[in-house]
């Protein structure tokens, strides 16, 4: 009988094995515009979406750090794999592409470990199992709740601000320039972990899940209203284009929703460990 901690993989393997098979076979381009924004909403979306979830395992675990950081980028290094094979199956465009969005991904992963490490280190924060919750440690002392989402929420918001100030600076110009799928692709990437992260602590909390998660769609929202009009701006957007950004943050966010609701269901939620409180193993 599989212990109720590692159930967890029985979910999670069939899932995104289905979901990198069909980031080979899912053609991204082509159809109306409805059709071919639900194909690049799920294309990218999948692959930032997943991106954010490796560099989460890889900070808050479960599992011994040592196996958790290599296999984060095994996880992120099948995601470019599935982005060549996409390219030789669909006739896509040249190799150099899954090249462009493989630096992309791997430095979404880097860029992610600063917040996430940075909350591992302040708050102690730690992916746990509820059947490892020790009795003589207080709920208090290890909730991870609201008001520590919302503070992070608002300093994404900061972030967010910065970020803006400097894409309206220098975005124009690169574009301009000729670089203008490295600006996109960037772009997307930045607005994918600006919009995860909070999203992410939010459906791992153990009390407070829904007003979570809805603060922290309600950031998802802002950022994409706010973002649409500057994409634009940089990149010559359309309305097809901007039909496109609304899908790949939509289903990004439902991507994180699922894998993380598999997560949380079976079990594990963030929790605060301080220094001098009883160990938990891992």
């Amino acid at each position: 009988m599989v212990a109720r901690r590692y159930r967890v993989l029985l979910w999670l393997g069939p899932l995104l094995f289905v979901n990198w098979l069909m980031l080979i076979l899912v053609k991204p381009d082509g159809g109306g515009v409805s059709t071919e924004a639900i194909r690049l909403g799920f294309f990218f979306g999948s692959m930032f979406s997943q991106t954010t979830l490796a560099a989460a395992w890889a900070a808050f675990g479960p599992g011994a750090l040592a196996w958790r950081i290599p296999l984060s980028l095994i996880w992120v290094s099948i995601l470019v794999i599935a982005i060549a094979f996409n390219i030789g199956v669909n006739g896509g465009p040249p190799l150099d592409f899954a090249a462009l969005l493989g630096g992309c991904l791997f430095g979404q992963w880097f860029l992610l470990q600063f917040p996430f490490w940075g909350l591992v280190l302040r708050l102690g924060l730690r992916l746990q199992h509820m059947d490892d919750s020790p009795q003589d440690i207080k709920l208090r002392e290890l909730q991870f709740g609201i008001r520590q989402l919302i503070i992070i929420t608002a300093i994404v918001g900061v972030v967010l601000g910065i970020g803006r100030f400097a894409v309206t600076t220098w975005g124009g110009r690169f574009g301009s320039n000729g670089a203008e799928p490295i600006v996109l692709f960037g772009f997307l990437a930045v607005a994918s972990i600006v919009q995860s992260v909070p999203l992410l602590l939010a459906t791992l909390m153990r009390r407070m899940v829904i007003p979570g998660v809805l603060v922290a769609l309600a950031l998802i929202v802002a950022v994409t209203v706010c973002e649409v009009p500057l994409l634009a701006s940089i990149v010559g957007g359309s309305g097809a284009q901007t039909t496109h950004f609304i899908a790949i943050n939509g289903l990004a966010a439902a991507a994180i929703l699922s894998v993380v609701l598999v997560v949380r269901l079976n079990g594990y939620y963030l929790a605060r460990h301080r220094t001098g409180t009883t160990e938990v193993k891992p």
